[in-house]
């Protein structure tokens, strides 16, 4: 686990976010210039600006993460092959995606599974990592997450996440949902979060409990010990 005394090693466990989308041109720049400033793991941005946050952190070690069919989720599979590969023409690094929770709540284990791999498979042929989103919020049952927690680590996502903390599928992070998702995968595959972790007394329970990268709005304020905004994801 990282060392909490250091700032430094506590920004390279954050994965910067703003998918807003209202966020301008102006904002985004804002935003990676935060990254730089800090020296996060990833500016975590909507994929109509990868191409920009692309060029503007080159050289800086400074990942450029994005999102797939976020929020909603009930693409078709083809549909978010498509996307995938548009993704890896426009250089991202890699991106968080949601299954359709449709398909698992259907009893429709198989359907689930392979959009997944498909996803995956489309993904690492452009050497980008899959971060996968499987909304608990959703997900009523603690068999339903840990299926969907093994159903992921099967079709070989690089991480597994137990919400986006966004909307009606997003729920804030806890303890609990960190353990099903590490109790259900192995290495290398590993566990991220998102949802209200805006301290980093939170952060850090999180990665005690087996996290070991998050995804927040809050990134400054944790690493400068403060408390980021509770409305925020």
């Amino acid at each position: 686990m990282i060392d909490f005394n250091d700032p430094k090693q506590i920004a390279k466990a954050i994965q910067f976010t703003n998918v807003n989308p209202d966020l301008t041109k102006e904002g985004l720049l804002a935003h990676l210039e935060i990254c730089k400033k800090y020296g996060f793991d990833a500016a975590m941005i909507a994929p109509c600006w990868v191409k920009v946050a692309k060029e503007y952190l080159k050289g800086t070690g400074i990942r450029v993460a994005t999102t797939l069919n976020f929020p909603q989720a009930n693409d078709t599979t083809a549909m978010k092959v498509a996307l995938v590969h548009q993704l890896g023409t426009e250089g991202a690094d890699e991106f968080d995606f949601p299954p359709n929770p449709g398909f698992l709540l259907s009893g429709m284990e198989d359907e689930y599974y392979n959009e997944i791999k498909q996803v995956v498979d489309a993904a690492h042929s452009y050497g980008m990592k899959v971060k996968v989103m499987l909304e608990f919020g959703f997900l009523p049952t603690e068999a339903l997450k840990i299926k969907a927690t093994q159903l992921s680590y099967k079709a070989g996502v690089d991480w597994v996440k137990q919400s986006s903390g966004w909307g009606k599928g997003g729920c804030a992070a806890t303890v609990e949902d960190v353990r099903i998702l590490a109790a259900h995968i192995e290495a290398p595959c590993k566990v991220k979060v998102s949802g209200k972790v805006n301290t980093v007394e939170k952060m850090k329970e999180m990665f005690e409990a087996g996290a070991e990268l998050v995804g927040t709005s809050s990134g400054p304020e944790i690493v400068e010990g403060l408390v980021g905004d509770i409305n925020a994801y």
